[in-house]
């Protein structure tokens, strides 16, 4: 069975030792009431959003260094399209308003996918690491708001808060670091070849992809039910 380019993951010789999960349409489903809710719950200032996003994507694979070298530059360049909000508002903003109203959505999608947190609790308790490395902060607020099991994570932080957002492969190679595996050992699962599958690759991890529909690409994407099954199959070592 081929996960991506790199390596099967079902080789007893070269087990996966380590898991890393986006979070925002792969533990959960992304439902079609997301945007237009929050836009509506950052009202009167609903066009920050639109801005923010959009200077923030400009800084995708890029390794800023910190966090707040990040922010200061998002923030800084959102400022320039709205001459009504200074740097500083903008991060008041993010903090204040965005954050918190992104939170409140939780709730609304009930729960992980089907199976999620059983399946994360058996790679537990068989000895495999886990992380969660979303795009935006407050990981684990939202994991405990969708009712996902923080237990079973090592590692639960974002590529914002790294200073390089996906799909730079710093965050992912910090990962590796942190739990001392080589990066060939480590699974990537998200949703999105472009940032996900991408950074993977570029630090030479194995990637499987979730979807539900068939791609172009290279990486053929994987329904959940088929994605969970593959991950309750993992061990360390053959049984």
């Amino acid at each position: 069975m081929r996960i991506g380019p790199h390596s099967a993951i079902d080789r007893p010789e070269h087990p996966v030792r380590g898991i890393v999960f986006d979070l925002d349409g792969t533990l959960y489903r992304m439902r079609f009431f997301m945007r237009p809710l929050l836009f509506m719950l950052l009202f009167p200032h609903s066009l920050r959003l639109l801005r923010f996003l959009s200077v923030r994507s400009r800084f995708a694979g890029v390794d800023m260094g910190s966090r707040d070298a990040l922010i200061d530059e998002i923030c800084a360049g959102a400022a320039k399209l709205d001459r009504h909000a200074s740097a500083q508002t903008y991060r008041s903003w993010i903090f204040g308003r965005f954050y918190p109203a992104f939170l409140s959505m939780m709730p609304l999608q009930r729960s992980g996918r089907p199976g999620c947190a059983g399946m994360l609790r058996t790679l537990h308790e068989r000895g495999i690491k886990l992380a969660v490395l979303s795009d935006f902060h407050e990981v684990k607020e939202r994991l405990e708001l969708l009712r996902l099991p923080t237990e079973c994570f090592d590692i639960m932080t974002s590529s914002e808060n790294s200073g390089a957002l996906k799909p730079s492969p710093g965050p992912f190679l910090q990962i590796a670091d942190t739990w001392g595996f080589d990066p060939s050992s480590i699974l990537v699962v998200g949703d999105r070849d472009d940032t996900d599958g991408a950074a993977a690759r570029s630090a030479k991890m194995r990637f499987l992809l979730l979807g539900d529909r068939a791609s172009a690409g290279s990486v053929q994407p994987r329904p959940w039910n088929e994605v969970c099954a593959i991950l309750e199959g993992l061990r360390l070592s053959a049984d």
